[in-house]
């Protein structure tokens, strides 16, 4: 309730100077800036609250399904957050030649690329804050140097691949690329819902 107040008020305040400083018929002319700036803190405050909504009712989906949430995440959660990403890069690849598909394949690099570095590096700042001077300690999780091992598996296809043609886009990158994903959706799927023995499968141990 915190957020969503803070979130209504902010969004009235915006919404009643632009409805007093601008016009329906030509953009602002003026604090470019000012308006830029709260346009984008707005859609980070409502991207938040709407991925908060989104995930909270994805919880609730599968407590009454009986479905478990990981699935829930790895599939719905993961597909519909990359799905207007997958959209305007396709239509960009499509539409706008040689400097479409580039600008293309550097968006798909560099978000995830933000989200890493700058994404957990906010958070771990924030976290060793929290709990200084005592060292924050990450949780441990047996399947991340797996989850890891398959992000690595796609990066080095794809600087292989893109080596070996001259940076040339082709099915060969495609197909690879797809078959790593597949594998890895395959394997935390199947580890979910039982097919994979947890106690067994252990990546960890092999290190």
């Amino acid at each position: 309730m915190v957020t969503w107040s803070i979130a209504l008020a902010i969004g009235l305040a915006l919404g009643t100077c632009t409805l007093a400083f601008t016009s329906s018929a030509m953009a602002p002319q003026k604090c470019l800036f000012i308006w830029h700036a709260s346009g984008f803190l707005m859609s980070v405050i409502w991207t938040y609250i709407t991925a908060e909504e989104l995930v909270s009712l994805l919880e609730s989906l599968g407590t009454i399904i009986g479905m478990n949430p990981s699935v829930l995440g790895l599939t719905i959660l993961a597909w519909g957050n990359s799905l207007g990403d997958l959209t305007s890069n396709v239509a960009m690849t499509m539409h706008d030649g040689p400097d479409g598909a580039q600008i293309a394949i550097t968006g798909c690099y560099a978000g995830p690329v933000f989200n890493i570095f700058v994404g957990l590096g906010f958070s771990f700042v924030i976290a060793c804050w929290s709990d200084y001077p005592v060292p924050y300690m990450v949780p441990g999780n047996p399947h991340l140097c797996e989850t890891v091992g398959f992000m690595i598996c796609g990066l080095l296809w794809a600087l292989v691949v893109l080596t070996k043609r001259e940076m040339q886009l082709d099915r060969t990158l495609a197909v690879g690329l797809l078959a790593i994903y597949f594998c890895f959706l395959f394997v935390k799927v199947a580890r979910v819902v039982g097919l994979i023995d947890v106690s067994v499968y252990n990546p960890l141990k092999t290190l």
